[in-house]
């Protein structure tokens, strides 16, 4: 797969981690799409991980940094259980 390719699934996936947090997407559509973009773009949980952390620490995102950290808080265990399961496995 080519890089440009696993670009796009990350913005992809960044997209709708901050939609997530505004409220314009379900906890279940966002988990989906990071378990699509593992599973069919070879991105590593650990780079979701990243993605997750920059944005809960964004200032730029207009929604305060508890809302972030709560909303963020299921992702990072639903990461966290994916890397346990890729050490496993």
């Amino acid at each position: 797969m080519s890089g440009f390719t696993k670009d796009l699934a990350l913005n992809w996936v960044e997209g709708f981690v901050v939609s997530y947090f505004f409220g314009g997407t379900s906890l279940e559509e966002v988990l989906g799409v990071i378990k699509r973009a593992i599973e069919s773009y070879g991105i590593k949980p650990r780079e979701i991980g990243a993605i997750i952390s920059i944005k809960t620490l964004d200032p730029a995102l207009n929604i305060s940094r508890k809302t972030r950290e709560e909303r963020a808080r299921p992702l990072i265990e639903f990461i966290e259980n994916l890397e346990k399961g890729e050490k496993r496995g």
